[in-house]
């Protein structure tokens, strides 16, 4: 196996492993606070937006500080092993501060997670091979997703709710192992943060200020975070909603509507990659215009196995966005050099409104009931999709005098 290939498949197996990894255990906690722990809905959107807050103030500096590492692997691996003891620390409390602290304590660390694999994969494919390559990293998160759910809703409904924790533990020690398989010479980490390269030496650095004055970084930058408000709080509320029904299978249900949606995500993203080599825009219109659908038939339905069925729209919408979002970062700071910057400054807009969001349809569902609370995603769901096609531009061969202008370009390490 050449040194390339080696590294190629290393980002396979990062990006199947990753899958619930960087979330640490994600969705998961909510239903097990909830139906084991006999916590209220209000101090479990407090729990769940803790790592979106945290986010909020380290995706930023997290990002300029890939743009600069050249030790990409290293932050992945010690982000692991942190994960790692914050699942341990769920399992072993009960009480709300010390689980608080260590969603915060999650929240920081996977902060790295998709701005270090994208850049690494960016570092070895380039460009010109990014779209094809994000299409395949992010089939195969989403197989791995799929695994997962399979595992922990058995394990779950047969063992324990703590055994899906044990089960995260064990996949960050194999993440570990993963990334250690892709070789640091394969990585080319001028090429990795999106600097523009003359003689084989990066030209130069946009400003920061270049950047967050750009009206289309502005504008994308919005739509995504509308995009996050409306849809972050749906599947730990769906998860609630069908923990009440029948808590025994709770895990099972929880399982299966995941399971549907990544199925699909491993095709629809690797589409999506292909699709997106023509234009990137309308090939993320669709995952607009099926997160207010699939908020409202949540709101109207009780049945557990349609609800599951629901998630069909889940697994179309969130595999088109989860390859795009990073395409259009990509153009959007191609030959910037701040790539992983960007990507840090739309994580963090995306982790605040997931935060905001969180907080209030947990107090919406605790006063109001799910309906409402479903209800009213919806009509955020709405109002991102007006706000991303009418403002939002194409963003694939955005010329970099148009993104940062000609005099916005410092010298080879900016500032």
């Amino acid at each position: 196996m050449s040194e390339d290939t080696r590294s190629l498949k290393g980002l396979d197996w990062i990006s199947l492993l990753m899958a619930d990894v960087k979330d640490g255990v994600g969705v998961y906690l909510s239903v097990f606070l909830l139906t084991v722990r006999h916590w209220s809905p209000d101090k479990i959107g407090l729990v769940i937006a803790g790592p979106s807050i945290i986010g909020v103030l380290v995706q930023g500096p997290a990002g300029a500080f890939i743009d600069r590492t050249r030790h990409k692997r290293l932050l992945l691996i010690v982000a692991s092993l942190i994960i790692a003891v914050c699942c341990l620390a769920v399992v072993l409390n009960s009480n709300f501060y010390p689980v608080l602290l260590s969603q915060l304590a999650v929240g920081f660390t996977q902060s790295v997670y998709a701005p270090c694999v994208a850049a690494i994969t960016l570092g070895i494919v380039g460009q010109a091979a990014l779209s094809q390559r994000i299409g395949r990293n992010e089939s195969f998160n989403h197989l791995g997703n799929m695994v997962a759910a399979i595992i922990a809703g058995l394990l779950g409904r047969y063992v324990s709710y703590e055994a899906i924790f044990y089960f995260s533990i064990v996949q960050c020690l194999l993440l570990v192992v993963a990334v250690l398989v892709v070789r640091e010479r394969d990585i080319d980490h001028d090429l990795a943060r999106g600097a523009a390269v003359d003689a084989g030496q990066p030209v130069g650095v946009a400003s920061m200020k270049a950047l967050l004055d750009n009206r289309n970084i502005l504008v994308f930058t919005v739509a995504i975070a509308l995009f996050h408000f409306a849809n972050a709080p749906l599947l730990p509320l769906l998860g609630q909603k069908m923990g009440l029904a029948d808590q025994k299978n709770s895990s099972l249900y929880l399982s299966a509507a995941i399971i549907v949606a990544q199925g699909v995500m491993v095709f629809v993203a690797k589409y999506a990659g292909k699709a997106s080599e023509n234009g990137r825009k309308k090939v993320l219109l669709a995952a607009f215009v099926l997160l207010p659908v699939r908020a409202l038939l949540f709101a109207f339905v009780d049945n557990p196995f349609a609800l599951t069925a629901i998630q069909l729209l889940d697994g179309i919408g969130a595999g088109l966005l989860g390859v795009v979002t990073i395409l259009m970062i990509a153009d959007l700071s191609n030959g910037t050099g701040r790539f992983n910057l960007l990507q840090g400054v739309v994580y963090a807009a995306i982790g605040l409104a997931a935060a905001l969001s969180s907080i209030g349809a947990g107090y919406v569902v605790e006063h109001f009931g799910y309906a409402v609370g479903f209800g009213t995603l919806a009509a955020a769901g709405a109002l991102a999709t007006a706000f991303y096609w009418l403002l939002v531009p194409e963003t694939k061969d955005i010329e970099l005098a148009e993104l940062v202008g000609p005099q916005a370009v410092l010298g080879p390490h900016g500032s």
